[in-house]
């Protein structure tokens, strides 16, 4: 079977940021002492134009997922090539990806998800979003932040002198007053919301911090693929919530 070799950069990611990870190994408690230990096999799931794909896979040199699935496999190395490939993180760790940011646009108004953008310009910020230029919210390094106010219209990321330098961001709250309905920020690699994006949720508690309330926390986008080869971190140049 041909192999195709994907970076675990954009799993890790997902897995580690904004939600819990899904995956199960088989409880050992009731093995008896002969038992053979066999582990569920992990998978690699993403939706892709209202189908789901799944695949098994394993790590190659601890830095490499193997997807075993030809199919899936193909599918996910055609998406990477996409132009404006639109990629949107839930807070369960669901992936979805579509063509463009206008196509999931689309999709999740036609649900009826839309942010509380009209709520917050009469009661103010339901949530504040913290942009940082280093991983881990600068706590290893000094370096720039930024404080946006939903909701966020940003073209051009230099009129914040953040160009292609952000590398991690938090999006909470001082208090349990904000209440979400699937409302997320998206992130755009070229400036004018052009090229690929990245769209994370804000709609689910993931901690509590100082008395501080955090909805999505993202450490690093190193941890998270523009494409083969290329990953998020220092790669943003406009962002706006989702509407």
């Amino acid at each position: 079977m041909r192999k195709i070799t994907i970076l675990i950069a954009l799993f890790i990611g997902v897995m580690l940021g904004c939600q819990n990870s899904d995956l199960e190994l088989v409880p050992t408690e009731n093995l008896q002492s002969n038992d053979p230990f066999i582990p569920l096999r992990e998978t690699f799931d993403f939706t892709y134009n209202g189908k789901t794909y799944s695949s098994p896979f394993y790590m190659e040199n601890d830095t490499l997922m193997i997807l075993e699935d030809e199919e899936v496999a193909a599918v996910y190395n055609r998406l990477q090539e996409l132009a404006e490939l639109a990629t949107y993180v839930a807070s369960n760790g669901d992936i979805e990806y579509y063509n463009s940011y206008e196509e999931l646009e689309m999709n999740k108004q036609s649900k009826g998800v839309k942010n509380k953008n009209a709520i917050s310009r009469i009661f103010g910020p339901s949530y504040e979003i913290y942009i940082y230029e280093h991983a881990d919210y600068n706590t290893l390094r000094q370096g720039r932040k930024a404080l946006l106010i939903p909701p966020v219209a940003i073209p051009h990321l230099d009129a914040y002198g953040m160009n292609d330098m952000i590398s991690s961001f938090t999006a909470g709250a001082h208090n349990l007053m904000y209440s979400s309905n699937g409302e997320g920020i998206t992130f755009f690699r070229n400036p004018d919301y052009k090229a690929q994006s990245i769209t994370f949720t804000v709609n689910g508690l993931t901690s509590v911090e100082s008395g501080y309330y955090y909805y999505c926390k993202v450490r690093n986008f190193h941890d998270y693929k523009v494409k083969k080869g290329i990953n998020w971190n220092d790669r943003i140049s406009s962002i706006k919530t989702f509407e």
